[in-house]
């Protein structure tokens, strides 16, 4: 493996030439400043596991494994001893696991199977890649060799497409305004009853345009318009996903030669402000939301949990609880829990164990996500799943994939949704949801007001 520096260029730019090349993917770092530096450039990979229909394929043949059986083996065969020098990812697996994966490692948990003809899991193993420091404006290439990195950095753009998004049009929801007010009810009844005391629910927003959506253009908008830390554009298997998410999910650093697992969730949003006195109000709000920081606090305490089954004894640390972070469209709080992982396990153990992310569910994760297949009663697709890498010498980096959009044909399907808890009110929280979608319809032109 060689690592050369090379000259600096926008990572889209250099992206371009690639947007509709198979299992093309770019991990996307708008948010340097809150310490989110390296963006991710794989193309061209060696081999791919899906899933698709039930059934797992590996380099394209059908395989008796699950998903995540598939993944750890892959990695376990391509691993490379750990090293902190060089760009956090040079070689190794990439992709996505959708939110109905969950129901493989929690089969009482099953979703009805996904409408849309994409797959609920697709990760691909790249020998070469190209990183960008964002922060500080700087590009590395690894390859195998250099007859590889001269290839794959000649193949590179220079230039940033236009991001012309055709125009699109809000096609409707599979929940109207009262059917998702009324699914918050029916989840407030079921807390009430004892059954669990938190579950995140979601709707779908549709939209369509004339022509095929030009899916890479609707993710250079995005970026141009609404930066996030985790953003991500993947071209996987006949459909692209285009993500804006502010949530880490989890990643795994070798620190001092121990690697340290840390996950970031998220609970609590308010919008952002349009005078910076309404901002202030609006994330003062939110810090002194006794309903927003029980939701944070439950939902670290669920991760606590879940890293436990993976972490050395007594190494679990709670880094932050319940701390304010601000994005392009809206205020969150986040809390930050680390340990240090047993000897032997890998990033793809820890995916397994902390899959799906607690954020998105609630807890407790079983009962909640029992409670979401009942209530939505439709598959989420990607959305609420988990985006990211997996590098050949063990680090790995994952988002929750929130604010996070698949794009099929002429069709964009949207899903937002939030956290309902005992307190929850129906009408706030089908705007919070509204919220959320706020990036994608600034991008598109679309007024709020259509969706009612």
């Amino acid at each position: 493996m060689i690592v050369r520096e090379m000259e600096w260029r926008d990572p889209l730019a250099a992206f371009a030439p690639f947007a509709r090349a198979p299992q093309a993917v770019l991990l996307h770092a708008g948010e340097a400043a809150l310490g989110h530096r390296w963006s991710i450039l794989a193309v061209r990979p060696s081999m791919t596991i899906e899933r698709r229909n039930g059934a797992t394929f590996v380099g394209g043949a059908v395989t008796p494994l699950s998903p995540f059986e598939a993944l750890a083996r892959a990695h376990r065969s391509r691993r490379r001893a750990p090293t902190d020098a060089g760009p956090p990812f040079l070689s190794g697996l990439v992709g996505f696991a959708g939110y109905e994966c969950g129901a493989l490692l929690e089969p009482a948990a099953a979703a009805p199977p996904s409408p849309e003809a994409s797959p609920d899991f697709v990760f691909a193993a790249y020998d070469a890649a190209v990183s960008f420091d964002c922060k500080a404006r700087r590009a590395f290439v690894s390859a195998p060799d250099d007859g590889a990195a001269d290839e794959l950095q000649a193949a590179l753009g220079g230039q940033r497409p236009p991001p012309d998004v055709s125009p699109l049009h809000f096609e409707g929801s599979n929940f109207s305004a009262e059917r998702y007010r009324e699914a918050v009810r029916e989840v407030i009844r079921r807390i009430a009853d004892g059954a669990l005391y938190q579950a995140n629910i979601s709707h779908r927003l549709v939209f369509m345009s004339g022509d095929e959506t030009d899916a890479f253009a609707i993710f250079a908008r995005a970026v141009e318009q609404s930066s996030a830390p985790f953003g991500a554009y993947l071209n996987a298997a006949g459909a692209q996903i285009v993500s804006l998410s502010p949530e880490r999910f989890f990643m795994v650093a070798n620190e001092c030669g121990a690697s340290v697992i840390r996950a970031e969730p998220i609970k609590g949003t308010r919008p952002r402000g349009a005078t910076p006195e309404e901002d202030e109000a609006l994330a003062r709000a939110l810090l002194t939301s006794a309903k927003d920081r029980a939701e944070n606090v439950m939902i670290a305490d669920l991760t606590r949990n879940d890293l436990s089954r993976i972490c050395a004894d007594g190494s679990i640390r709670e880094e932050k609880i319940a701390a304010l972070q601000s994005h392009a469209t809206v205020h969150h709080l986040v809390s930050t829990i680390s340990g240090v992982l047993r000897d032997g396990v890998t990033a793809a153990d820890a995916l397994v164990a902390l899959f799906p992310c607690g954020s998105i569910t609630g807890a407790p994760k079983v009962e909640a996500m029992r409670t979401i297949a009942a209530v939505e009663g439709a598959a989420r697709g990607p959305y609420c799943g988990a985006i990211g890498y997996i590098d050949d010498r063990g680090g790995a980096d994952f988002s929750v994939a929130i604010r996070t959009a698949l794009v099929a044909g002429r069709r964009v399907i949207l899903p937002v949704g939030g956290g309902v808890t005992l307190r929850s009110d129906p009408e706030a929280e089908y705007q919070e949801t509204l919220d959320k979608a706020a990036w994608f319809l600034r991008l598109a032109g679309i007024d709020r007001a259509s969706l009612a």
